[in-house]
């Protein structure tokens, strides 16, 4: 079994242009205000969610993370004062992330970098159609894998 000539050339550009500029946003952000691409996608995550807070799993479903792999990034968000753990009071057995002001006040510093990265390295390269087309391929690959 192979791809057609043009989905090997998509899933090879996909595959590449999405770890450069996952690179470039990540240097960026370490650079300008000392985070990971990692960190700040947690703590968009957090700011977005009821109360800015959220069950272990359900942060690990939101980064696409495994729950082990989370435990590192939610240490790292705890050291730096941007999230603290909770027991959720609904279920004692449960760990809530909860977004700090600290933590909220960083978000909001990186975001201008953030969204400069990606308005300069992505949308400044796709046009408008371009975009609606990418959304309406990513949400139906999306779609499928998050359905398994």
């Amino acid at each position: 079994m192979s791809l057609s000539p043009d989905h090997d050339a998509a899933w090879r550009a996909f595959l590449r242009s999405s770890a450069l500029l996952l690179r470039v946003l990540d240097a960026e952000l370490r650079a300008e205000h000392g985070m990971t691409h990692r960190t700040y996608d947690a703590l968009v995550q957090l700011s977005e969610a009821p109360d800015r807070r959220l069950h272990m799993k359900e942060l690990a479903d939101a980064l696409v993370h495994s729950t082990s792999g989370l435990t590192r990034v939610v240490d790292g968000l705890e050291r730096a004062g941007y999230a603290r753990r909770e027991v959720d009071p609904a279920n004692r057995r449960s760990t809530l992330v909860v977004l700090t002001d600290v933590g909220l006040a960083a978000l909001e510093a990186a975001w201008p970098t953030h969204v400069r990265g990606v308005k300069r390295y992505f949308a400044d390269q796709v046009s408008p159609e371009q975009a609606r087309v990418l959304a309406e391929v990513f949400g139906a690959i999306n779609a499928d894998l998050e359905g398994r």
